[in-house]
């Protein structure tokens, strides 16, 4: 941007195996048992500042990046079982271990979900679980840099530990044709991570020095509508959420919107069969846009050094914007074949983004040839794109 410049890579390479084993005492009660391991490793680096005279950037270095080693491990065990018609049950546990360099965590994550039915084709159904995550990915959460760094839990940096509450009603109606829901949820998060402020990407190698905690806490409703056809299938799904956090360190202590707040997620969905050969089908995505931060204002000092060139800008509130709404209409059409070669074969055209809608993907802060104004400017990716797939079973 102009005379400045900003780099940024976040590497994470896992290594996993994992088995589960099954086992019924009847055909209504399920008892899985299971375990495993993954063993991580992360590279993260990033530099800031002024282009240097008369050349380039000079790449990153990928092989000079400090890696970060940590194992994490899990055994669980659920069972799930259909007392009777009307009456459900499913309680597990599940036990996760991190282990990294001078930090180990040993955790405890119950979870019950029970069902049950009010009628012969609607049902209450309630849900309460515990969650932990070992793995952070740190957003930024200003408007020129869209990115977004992966760090493991360390002895500073502790492990985000969420609980979410879930009550919903279910109901069938047209003979089973149709399936609808509406569900509440509240989840309560703990040790969130986000980067100081006024916090630079340098070529650093302990992250945890430039990172806050916090807590934050979502909740909202979420509505579903599903059709079943001969011929014509489909769903209608809309979450209304709110998504918050809470620093001491930032924003003066008050709570803000989390960047992927996201108030109104509607998505739609059908499919049409038009005829033995052809299958028609539509996708429809809209998304109340992420919050960012961008400034209300700046300040020149000539004797500020040479580090933006002593501009300096004003910050009121994080994620004091946000960024369009995102919304998208995707189509295909499926022609069913039966060659001689394979057991089963579909051609598949299909359009992304039909309308060519510029969704934002980030915004960035430029100066006015003209005015000398400060603008900020929108970036997108991704317009109308066509393809063609061909896939076969044998």
């Amino acid at each position: 941007q102009g005379p400045f410049y900003s780099q940024n890579y976040s590497g994470i390479k896992d290594l996993t195996a994992k088995t589960e084993f099954e086992y019924y005492p009847n055909p209504a009660h399920n008892i899985r048992l299971g375990a495993l391991l993954t063993r991580h490793v992360f590279s993260s680096t990033g530099n800031e500042g002024r282009v240097p005279s008369g050349q380039g950037l000079t790449e990153i270095a990928l092989d000079k990046i400090p890696e970060r080693r940590s194992t994490e491990g899990a055994l669980y065990v659920n069972d799930r079982w259909e007392v009777s018609n009307r009456f459900g049950i499913n309680v597990g546990l599940r036990v996760p271990y991190y282990s990294a360099p001078e930090a180990t965590y040993l955790e405890f994550e119950p979870r019950l979900s029970m069902k049950v039915g009010i009628g012969e084709t609607s049902s209450i159904k309630g849900s309460y679980t515990v969650m932990n995550q070992f793995i952070h990915l740190v957003p930024s959460t200003t408007a020129s840099v869209p990115t977004d760094i992966w760090t493991p839990s360390s002895k500073v940096t502790r492990p985000q530990r969420a609980w979410q509450y879930a009550l919903g009603y279910f109901q069938n109606f047209a003979d089973n044709a149709y399936e609808s829901s509406v569900e509440l949820y509240y989840k309560d998060m703990d040790h969130q991570v986000l980067f100081r402020e006024g916090t630079q990407l340098l070529a650093y190698s302990n992250i945890d020095s430039v990172l806050t905690y916090g807590r934050g806490w979502s909740y909202g409703a979420e509505w579903f509508v599903k059709r079943r056809g001969r011929r014509l299938s489909g769903w209608v799904a809309y979450t209304l959420s709110w998504t918050r956090q809470r620093f001491a360190a930032l924003n003066a202590g008050e709570d803000f919107p989390f960047k992927y707040d996201r108030r109104h997620n509607l998505a739609l969905v059908g499919t049409y069969e038009a005829s033995r050969r052809w299958t028609l089908g539509a996708n429809f995505v809209f998304l109340t846009g992420p919050a960012y931060t961008l400034p209300l204002g700046r300040v020149y000092a000539s004797q500020a050094g040479d580090l933006y060139a002593g501009l300096f800008y004003d910050y009121d509130n994080v994620n004091n914007f946000r960024l369009g709404a995102y919304h998208r209409l995707d189509v295909a059409a499926t022609y069913h074949m039966k060659p001689r070669w394979f057991e089963e074969a579909d051609l598949v055209i299909s359009l992304y983004n039909v309308y060519s809608r510029l969704n934002p993907y980030f915004v960035f802060l430029d100066l006015d040839i003209e005015t000398g104004e400060p603008v900020a400017k929108q970036v997108a990716l991704l317009p109308l794109v066509p393809s063609v797939s061909f896939n076969f079973r044998f």
